[in-house]
This record gives C-alpha cells, sequence and structure tokens, in this order.
C-alpha cells in the first residue's frame, strides 16, 4: 500500500456518511449517494411500507430469532432488490457496454441473473429458501452463496463455511482476486472487498488488529505478482484502496454502554425487530454508536421530552432531528449539553459555505458540532461535513424522527445484543467513526485529489477514470 501511495496520490482523510456503519456507508460507495437517495438508512431502521423493520447489525441472536429465512432474504433480495433505489456502479458501468465483477461486496445490485445456493448448514435450518436469483454484476462472488468468479480447482467450501463466514473472508476475497489478476481475467471494473479488519476491530481494536490490514496488503502483492508485477499491472489498470468508515476506541469498562431502552423506559417502546403495537409510544433501532428512535406521534413536546432524557446519560453525544417536528420550517436541529444549533441549506452565496461549497445559514451554539467560521467558510473540527452528512440521511422518508450519538468510548447496546467492550465501534458523527484513507494509482488515476473528499467521491472517481460519464462529479456540492 505504501507503494501505491509513492506511485499515485493519497489523501489520509475522506469522511464517510453519517450513520457511519456498514450497509449504508458500502452503498454509498457503490452509488456516490447519501442514504436520502440510495434508500439505506443504516443498519437497522423501519421500513413502513412494509410495517416491518430492516435489520443488517451483527446481533446473532436478532438473527436466529427472527429467523434465517428473513435474514437471507433481507441480505440477498431486498437490500439488493427494492430497498436499493440508487443505481450502483456495477450497473452504471454495465450499460455503457463495459464489464463488472463484484468479490465479496455486500452491495453488489446489477441487471445480470444468477443462481443462489445456500451452504447446507444454513439451507437445513426452517424458512431458508434453497435457491433463489439475483441479480448483480457480469461476474458476481458471494461466498458460498454465489460462485461465478470461483478460482479454477477451488471449491467454495475450502475457503467458506461456517469458519470463514460462508466464503465473505478475506482469505476468499483474496483467492478470487489473485485468480482473475493472474488470468488477465479482471473485469473493466471490478470491487474486492475485505471485511476481517471490521470484525476484529470491533472485537480487539484498530491498531491491535493491523495484522489484518498486514495480511490485506500481502493479499494485494500476491495478486500483483500473479499478474506480472505491480509495475506492469498499473500500467493499464487503476486501483483504488479505501474503507467506508474509520474505528472508534471502545473504552474496557462496562459503564461505557448506553441501554437506551433503560435511559427512556418512561416512554412505552416496540420490541427490537419488530412492528408497532397499539400501545408503543417509540422504536429504538441501533446503529452500534448512532441510534434512529422512531416516534409514533412525534410533537412538539415527545421530540423535546425524549432528547433531554437521553441527554442526562453521560455518553450521550448529540440528539439530532428535523426543524419541522418542534415548529414550521426546514433544516435540522442539534441538541448537546453545550446547548443547541439549528442549520438548513440555503441556496444563496451569501451564507456560509462548507468545504464542498454548499450553502449553509446556521444559528445557535458552535460547539454543538466543534463548527469554526472563517470568514464565510465553516470548519468542523471533530465531525467532519458534519451539515451535509446530517442532511443525507435526515431528509430519508424512512429516516427515524430523532438520531442519538454516542460520545467517543461510548456504545450504544440493545437488549439481548452486546457492546465492544475493550474493543472498537463505529456509526457516529466523530471523526474517528468517519475518516479513512483514499489511495489511488495506476492507469489513468488522477495524479492529484481534491484537499476534500468524502465516501461519496469514490463513483464519480471510478466512473472518471472509466472515462464515463456520471450524474455527481468528484468533490461537487450535494443539495
Amino acid at each position: 500500500m505504501r507503494r501505491l501511495a509513492e506511485l499515485g496520490v493519497m489523501h489520509q482523510r475522506s469522511a464517510s456518511i453519517f450513520p457511519s456503519i456498514t450497509p449504508a456507508a458500502t452503498s454509498t460507495i457503490i452509488t456516490g449517494a447519501y442514504p436520502a437517495e440510495h434508500g439505506i438508512a443504516g443498519a437497522s431502521w423501519f421500513d413502513a411500507t412494509r410495517e416491518e423493520v430492516a435489520y443488517y447489525g451483527d446481533d446473532f441472536w436478532i438473527i436466529a430469532r427472527e429467523g434465517f429465512g428473513r435474514f437471507v432474504n433481507d441480505f440477498l433480495l431486498r437490500l439488493n432488490g427494492d430497498r436499493m433505489r440508487a443505481p450502483t456502479l456495477f450497473e452504471m458501468v454495465e450499460r455503457t457496454g463495459r464489464t463488472a465483477a463484484c468479490l465479496n461486496y455486500l452491495v453488489f445490485k446489477g441487471t445480470v441473473p444468477h443462481k443462489v445456493n445456500l451452504p447446507g448448514l444454513m439451507a437445513a435450518l426452517p424458512g431458508v429458501p434453497f435457491t433463489e436469483m439475483v441479480e448483480g454484476p457480469s461476474l458476481l462472488s458471494l461466498g458460498d452463496f454465489v460462485g461465478a468468479c470461483t478460482p479454477r480447482g477451488h471449491k467454495p467450501d475450502e475457503k467458506g463455511g461456517l469458519l470463514h463466514r460462508f466464503g465473505m473472508d478475506d482469505a476468499s476475497t483474496a483467492a478470487m482476486l489473485k485468480d482473475l489478476a493472474g488470468r488477465n481475467a479482471l473485469a473493466d471494473f471490478t470491487v474486492a472487498y475485505f471485511a476481517d479488519n471490521d470484525y476484529i476491530s470491533h472485537e480487539i481494536g484498530p491498531v491491535a488488529a493491523l495484522p489484518v490490514v498486514e495480511r490485506v496488503d500481502a493479499a494485494l502483492g500476491a495478486a500483483f505478482e500473479a499478474a506480472g508485477g505491480m509495475d506492469r499491472f498499473l500500467e493499464h489498470t487503476a486501483v483504488i484502496i479505501t474503507s467506508d468508515h474509520g474505528h472508534c476506541d471502545i473504552l474496557d469498562d462496562p459503564g461505557i454502554v448506553i441501554r437506551l431502552d433503560q435511559v427512556l423506559s418512561d416512554f412505552s417502546q416496540a420490541d427490537l425487530g419488530r412492528a408497532w403495537r397499539a400501545k408503543d409510544e417509540i422504536m429504538i433501532c441501533p446503529n452500534m454508536r448512532a441510534a434512529q428512535i422512531y416516534v409514533k406521534e412525534p410533537t412538539p413536546e415527545h421530540i423535546e421530552q425524549i432528547a433531554a432524557a437521553v441527554l442526562r446519560h453521560p455518553g450521550v453525544d448529540q440528539v439530532i432531528w428535523r426543524n419541522r417536528l418542534i415548529r414550521t420550517g426546514s433544516g435540522y436541529t442539534v441538541q448537546t449539553r453545550a446547548g443547541r444549533l439549528t442549520f438548513r441549506r440555503e441556496g444563496s452565496s451569501d451564507n456560509a459555505m462548507d468545504e464542498f461549497g454548499g450553502f449553509w445559514h446556521w444559528s445557535g451554539e458552535a460547539a454543538t458540532l466543534t463548527l469554526e467560521q472563517d470568514g464565510r467558510t465553516l470548519c468542523f473540527r471533530d465531525y467532519p461535513n458534519a451539515f451535509e452528512r446530517i442532511a443525507g440521511v435526515l431528509d430519508l422518508d424512512e429516516s427515524g424522527e430523532i438520531w442519538v450519538t454516542a460520545r467517543p468510548g461510548y456504545e450504544f447496546e440493545v437488549p439481548g445484543g452486546k457492546a465492544h467492550v475493550g474493543g472498537a465501534s463505529h456509526g457516529a458523527l466523530h471523526a474517528l467513526d468517519s475518516l479513512s484513507p483514499v489511495i489511488v494509482a495506476g492507469g489513468s488515476a488522477p495524479v492529484r485529489l481534491p484537499l476534500a473528499m468524502r465516501s461519496l467521491d469514490i463513483a464519480p472517481l471510478c466512473m472518471e477514470i472509466l472515462g464515463l460519464r456520471m450524474r455527481y462529479r468528484i468533490a461537487d456540492a450535494r443539495k
């Protein structure tokens, strides 16, 4: 990776979306859109059209309770079906006549049908369909589920099975990438997903997990060598390396766990993962270091009461909602112990401007978002690109009425789940959750990157390198 950065260019502070959590963040990378456009509101949200909770978290107990059938259908069919509203890079690239490949990336929606074969252990469980069809790019490999890119001579169960997350681990991705590179069989656009660092960082923290990154580095080296060496590979192929979010260390102390169900015990709560009941007042949808709170009857009094109750917990950082819930007018409110800040988009250049050229009007306590303004230019010290990122999820109809974030070192925990005490987590608005490097080298890659970058810019960067048009350009303000 260091060699790629030396031969190309590296940006060290690319900002993720909010919530900075995998299902929504990987959707943004592959679409170039915020949740308000692509429709994936986090790891957990209430789907009002189906009157059910969409859940893509890592809490095994919830999956087990609801049944693997529902989980498989949600992941394979809905996340990459009607829940995904924006076109993916796989669709955009292949509509131009180019080819695309997906190696274990979670968001794979495309136009080519592929048959799903569920692993025997999973297929034997009640409620799980044995086979199904999904639509993805021309070359699609999803562990043991879809094997269009399986290396020659490699059986899926050799790198798959329960111990290897059914073939969705780094060893499987590395084997497929090396095989395709060695056969000069990479598509015009190929995405290879290495997820182990995220899993291990959750357990032991990002610094202790660095050996996982070293293994990814070795896997990339093996793929380059199979293709004749890095220099030869980069003559005709551009490489982009990035992440969908950062990782914030979680303190090794049980006191860092925020139980929102207990904090909001005065309100009647829907069961996690279940639809509304007649008596319910609120529904909590966890997103690790962030959470959405749906309010059945969102009166101004209810919103203020919930915000006040949540902020009594010392681990809560911010409470965020849309202005229209407590007063007329557009825009958003951020409440912390430091006070309250309100902001809204403005089309006039007379207003304050963020680093991507977006115009905003704001008032209130700047400390809520560590906001500084130099002339007309906005700078968010600890919460990068905060205005645009907040708007990017709260503008989604399926967004909860209230979003809550945790202070660094803290994490939300749900009944039956388990916080990553002593490990790491993400999901919040803070820089620790949100910043990732971007390395670009080879092929027709640009020799410079913008001074400010977002994971939102990866898709237009890919399209620019391929010489293809997209509705967005790198570092454009989003409205």
